[in-house]
């Protein structure tokens, strides 16, 4: 079905060579993203059908009564077919991505759906396919409930008592550094994490922090970049920060920006010239290299970190193959976060 191949292109990273033009969801595919559109709540926990993509993305790191660590992904991507695409219900389609790392396993599940398989609700807040679903408690956004299950694994989990934080220019974020490639992002930081996992041995009693992203866009890609590297980090003294870099097709220096968020949320952005994020270690998986250890500098704000992944090998190889897991952080500011990677490996381009 045609729409299978849309769940391709889901991550911006499908079907694509650096040398082609991007199939990737671009302008015209949905609503442009546009400067000075303030953020509205409850409104935009909901959807936005209007623009092309779109996710609810949780990642955690949690720790059970034994010590043991576990690293968890669930997101909800929707995203918009082309105008009069009939294989789409009501011209949506929807991918669910759930991820487990402990140790050196690594499982990842998927889920596509349309529609009546969906569930997406502002108020009361909603976000479900099937039977994986994350929500609110009560009226309130928070606390908020994330229960799934797929065979041999299963969560049950509450978060809550987070800040909300806007990104870029009050939640209008710059991707490319000309406003071309831009989205509406948003996010929960600091979820304080507590309820059971069973990641096929049995319930445990797990608790922790989650990181949770809302972003919706109609151009996060063109034919300038390949992919991107995001990274979501939980620090010892209460900072939070979030880094986003697009690598360009011709192996010129990415475009990065992200925010620097303090204990009582306030954000601080941090544009490309004051970022020195580079990969130090890397691994080679299938012919493909993906970084394993970064170091990152921001000398304005006095952060030198040394960043290293948990476990060497933490793709998701779902439909289309990219990097998910958590990681460690050493330096100056010492914590926690996790890592994603996309358009590196030659299975997803």
């Amino acid at each position: 079905m045609r729409w299978a191949w849309i769940a391709w292109v889901l991550l911006l990273t499908a079907c694509h060579k650096a040398s082609d033009p991007a199939p990737f969801i671009s302008a015209g595919s949905g609503k442009d993203v546009v400067p000075g559109m303030a953020l509205s709540f409850p409104r935009d926990h909901g959807a936005h059908p209007e623009y092309g993509l779109e996710w609810w993305y949780v990642t955690a790191n949690l720790e059970d009564e034994r010590g043991q660590h576990h690293g968890l992904q669930w997101t909800l991507f929707r995203f918009r077919g082309a105008e009069g695409d009939e294989t789409l219900w009501q011209g949506q389609g929807y991918l669910g991505h759930m991820m487990h790392e402990s140790g050196d396993r690594h499982r990842a599940w998927q889920r596509q759906g349309r529609a009546p398989q969906v569930q997406i609700t502002a108020q009361p807040f909603a976000a479900g396919i099937d039977h994986w679903w994350l929500r609110s408690v009560g009226n309130a956004f928070q606390p908020l409930q994330l229960v799934a299950s797929e065979q041999n694994f299963a969560v049950a989990l509450s978060l809550s008592d987070s800040p909300l934080v806007a990104h870029g220019d009050r939640g209008f974020s710059d991707k490319s550094g000309d406003g071309s490639l831009a989205s509406y992002y948003y996010s929960l930081p600091r979820l304080q994490v507590s309820g059971h996992l069973d990641d096929g041995t049995g319930w445990r009693s797990v608790k922790g922090e989650a990181w949770l992203d809302r972003e919706w866009s109609s151009a996060l890609l063109d034919d300038r970049f390949v992919g991107w590297d995001w990274m979501g980090l939980q620090l010892a003294d209460g900072h939070n920060l979030m880094l986003f870099c697009l690598r360009p097709a011709e192996g010129n220096a990415p475009h990065c920006d992200g925010s620097l968020i303090s204990a009582n949320a306030e954000v601080i952005t941090l544009v490309n010239d004051v970022i020195d994020w580079r990969a130090t270690q890397w691994v080679t998986l299938d012919g493909a290299q993906y970084p394993v250890e970064w170091k990152l500098n921001i000398p304005e704000r006095e952060i030198s970190l040394t960043i290293r992944t948990r476990s060497q090998d933490q793709r998701n190889k779902l439909d289309i193959l990219y990097w998910e897991g958590p990681v460690r952080v050493f330096g100056t500011h010492p914590g926690q976060g996790f890592v994603e990677m996309t358009g590196r490996s030659e299975s997803s381009r």
